[in-house]
């Protein structure tokens, strides 16, 4: 078995345990074991053998739990002379000054999930051993914050917090160090089964309300902060991305390995049998990869015959599956945004 393609996307599930029980987490049936190094290894190799730039996440669970492995990749990576982007998605709860400080020294790029004001966000992400998951995740963040690391937010979105998401943007300028600001709507997995996605109005006015508040914070305080889903539509128009290029999954360019080395289309898939694409051991078998990216194709069949499909960029699989058709609350979101970018005049 051999790697199809190119990886584009490596992501290192390091562990399916966490110090969160967050009540949408869609990871909360992974494998609970902590990735054993030489696995880590081996994954990282599988992708950077081609010698072709890819991204490598570090996820979870909570990735922090395993940082030993994350600075064995990285300095594996450093040592090959592999072209990764790395990213580390955290929950920041773990976060010390030693840790911030590596990150920072190995450009390691952070994102930390939020999903709005403190109240907000701890009915949501909830501590296992009852604490505030908002006051932990913020004392993370001022660590980084300490070592002048610009973050990332990445912010859930569920029928209980959506119409309080312009919270999320005022934590933003809150915090002082937040560059980007993601919205990943629910999926339904997991423990996000016992949930209710956002309505697409609801959606829409959120993320008309969200960009508005940043354009007038910003011009108070002089920082701006990137929203992904505009971002993203930027590079769509511009051809530095192509439509429906965020789905890597889609193109066999994704694989995403759980902590016992098995590879998946897709975060989202893991533990499906018909998107397992094979072991850190013998590569992605090929046909199975095809297979899987055709299938998602074809589900997605509503996207490509979108007339938006070009600014837009298309939808997620994995929130469209089992939702007999789309997700309308993604459409919206990503048509709001298509419209701000449009409205610019570019």
């Amino acid at each position: 078995m051999t790697a199809y393609p190119v990886i584009r996307n490596l992501i290192l599930s390091l562990t399916g345990t966490c110090n969160y029980a967050c009540a949408y987490c869609y990871a909360a049936c992974h494998p609970e074991e902590r990735m054993p190094v030489d696995t880590a290894l081996k994954a990282t190799d599988m992708a950077g053998k081609n010698g072709q730039p890819f991204i490598l996440q570090f996820t979870g669970g909570e990735p922090l739990l395993v940082f030993s492995v994350i600075q064995a990749v990285t300095e594996h990576v450093e040592a090959k002379g592999y072209p990764a982007i790395i990213q580390l998605q955290t929950n920041a709860s773990l976060m010390t000054d030693g840790i911030a400080e590596y990150l920072k020294h190995h450009k390691i790029a952070v994102g930390v999930s939020l999903d709005g004001r403190p109240p907000v966000n701890d009915s949501l992400r909830k501590m296992k051993n009852g604490n505030s998951a908002s006051e932990a995740t913020i004392r993370g963040i001022r660590l980084l914050a300490a070592q002048k690391i610009p973050i990332g937010l990445t912010c859930v979105v569920t029928d209980a917090n959506v119409k309080a998401l312009p919270g999320i943007v005022q934590m933003a300028y809150y915090l002082g160090n937040v560059r980007q600001i993601g919205f990943d709507l629910l999926r339904c997995q997991g423990r996000g089964t016992a949930l209710h996605p956002a309505t697409p109005q609801d959606v829409a006015k959120a993320m008309e309300q969200c960009y508005a508040l940043a354009q007038q914070l910003e011009k108070a305080t002089g920082i701006h902060i990137l929203f992904s889903q505009l971002e993203k539509i930027r590079k769509i128009v511009s051809g530095k991305a192509c439509s429906f290029g965020q789905c890597y999954a889609m193109h066999g360019e994704e694989a995403y390995v759980t902590s016992d080395g098995k590879i998946y289309a897709c975060s989202s898939l893991a533990g499906n049998p018909a998107f397992l694409l094979g072991n850190v051991w013998n590569g992605m078998d090929t046909e199975r990869t095809k297979q899987a990216g055709l299938f998602i194709a074809e589900a997605m069949r509503a996207c490509k015959e979108c007339p938006h499909l070009s600014v837009c960029g298309g939808g997620c699989f994995t929130r469209w599956q089992g939702r007999n058709g789309k997700a309308e609350e993604e459409c919206a979101m990503q048509q709001t945004f298509a419209k701000i970018y449009l409205s610019q005049g570019v």
